[in-house]
């Protein structure tokens, strides 16, 4: 088939191999209303193009079609965006210099700064000005790659090559639909990592590690034990198996954990992370049936599956809400749906760290830690945030078969810390439910 390229918003612009898109202008190939979902199925567009139409919609509708483009775009698939740029619209207050369009659209020369800074804002009809640091944030946020800020007319892909035709296109940054597709014979680096804080079933906990079908994996353990207990069990282990890496970490005791979560985080050197918490179980073939998962879909960036609740003695126990199977058969859970539908109910069906693979470099420009959302760190029910990160950068994948054993006992920190956890909780699912609405990822199409 022949490749696709966008022209969003083109007005009375119309470019040859281009499917010039426009809400009322007659020379438009198609009249679309671009603040709703674009009408090509995932990954079928080659290539998408706007200049001066981001900043005429408002924020949430901007994040939500530059979502669409990277929905659409086929992997390694190129979006550009030519808009005016607000450091240097401040510029022209600040010199008192006379923005282009100025005499293009017969403004009077009279005006004060004042002036053509507020027409510059709201005569022109913007809605939301971007600089360079907040086109490049939104665009990584929803899964978009940065190729960099570009030249006038200058581009990576021949066809978007002299496209710009406004003086005032002064912000132009092109961005890539990330390339995840795995080989047929890949064989990547799976991280399982360890943020282990006490001895009483890590024993097991690691040996579900260690009888991974598959075999290119690392198990690093992050010690967070205020005694020696996880350093003994991991060394002895560790002479048997070099795959296994040990790590004390330095914040041990200062915080519940989260330091040496993202510390695990940043050791793991694979392309893949798995977390096992120190009390759970992986099933044998869990790692393999995930990296298979993702080898066969490419455009997935979580992968979950069931997860059997095990009691202290390992023995099966009964499901409850969160553990039920929110699908009948393997399936593809739209990332959009899947945040609204966790925010929304307030219940955790994707699972706790155990159950849930990675890539590393998904999260890698969430700030200021991984378990953050909106920039704020998420205490109770940090696995959620991790999974609204994802969510925003693409698809999820559900398989039905339990792939990893919850152990549920006395000691766990939810038990223990039940009266603290529930009020930390209440607050947290607030920040990440507010972000989420704030910007309308909950709006259906």
């Amino acid at each position: 088939m022949d490749p696709i390229y966008l022209h969003l918003g083109c007005g009375d612009k119309k470019f040859q191999g281009f499917v010039n898109i426009d809400l009322d202008s007659p020379g438009a190939d198609m009249h679309l209303d671009l603040t709703k979902p674009l009408p090509w199925e995932q990954g079928t567009v080659t290539g998408i193009y706007s200049e001066h139409f981001f900043e005429h919609v408002a924020q949430n509708q901007g994040i939500r079609l530059l979502h669409e483009c990277r929905r659409v775009l086929k992997p390694g698939g190129l979006v550009r965006i030519a808009m005016p740029d607000l450091e240097y619209m401040i510029g022209d207050y600040v010199n008192n210099r006379v923005h282009p369009d100025w005499a293009r659209f017969g403004m009077p020369w009279t005006a004060s700064r004042c002036e053509r800074l507020n027409i510059a804002m709201r005569w022109w009809g913007h809605q939301w000005i971007y600089d360079e640091e907040e086109l490049i944030r939104i665009g990584k946020m929803i899964g978009l790659e940065l190729v960099g800020r570009c030249q006038y007319g200058i581009s990576s892909d021949p066809m978007m090559n002299n496209r710009e035709y406004r003086e005032s296109s002064q912000l132009i940054v092109e961005f890539r639909k990330p390339l995840r597709q795995l080989s047929s014979d890949a064989n990547p680096l799976v991280s399982i990592v360890m943020p282990a804080y006490k001895a009483t079933y890590f024993k097991l906990a690691l040996e579900s590690a260690l009888a991974q079908t598959y075999q290119n994996i690392e198990i690093v353990v992050s010690d967070d034990c205020p005694n020696d207990a996880i350093e003994v069990i991991t060394r002895e282990y560790g002479e048997k198996d070099t795959r296994i890496r040990y790590l004390r970490n330095p914040k041990a005791g200062q915080d519940i954990g989260r330091s040496n979560h993202c510390l695990c985080l940043s050791e793991a050197k694979g392309e893949f992370v798995k977390f096992l918490n120190d009390d759970d179980l992986l099933a044998p073939n869990c790692v393999q049936r995930m990296v298979t998962a993702f080898a066969e879909h490419p455009d997935i960036t979580l992968l979950t599956s069931k997860r059997q609740r095990i009691d202290k003695l390992g023995n099966f126990l009964g499901d409850i809400t969160a553990t039920q199977l929110p699908v009948s058969v393997d399936s593809i859970i739209d990332g959009l749906s899947l945040g609204t539908a966790l925010l929304s109910t307030k219940i955790n069906f994707v699972g706790e760290p155990s159950t849930v693979m990675f890539r590393k470099s998904e999260l890698d420009e969430v700030k200021p830690d991984f378990m953050s959302v909106d920039g704020q760190e998420i205490s109770w029910a940090s696995d959620v945030a991790i999974y609204v990160n994802l969510a925003l950068r693409g698809n999820t994948i559900y398989l039905t078969e339990a792939l990893s054993y919850f152990r549920i006992h006395e000691e766990q920190g939810q038990v223990v810390s039940a009266n603290i956890a529930q009020a930390e909780s209440d607050r947290c699912w607030e920040i990440m439910r507010g972000f989420w609405t704030r910007h309308e990822f909950n709006k259906t199409p």
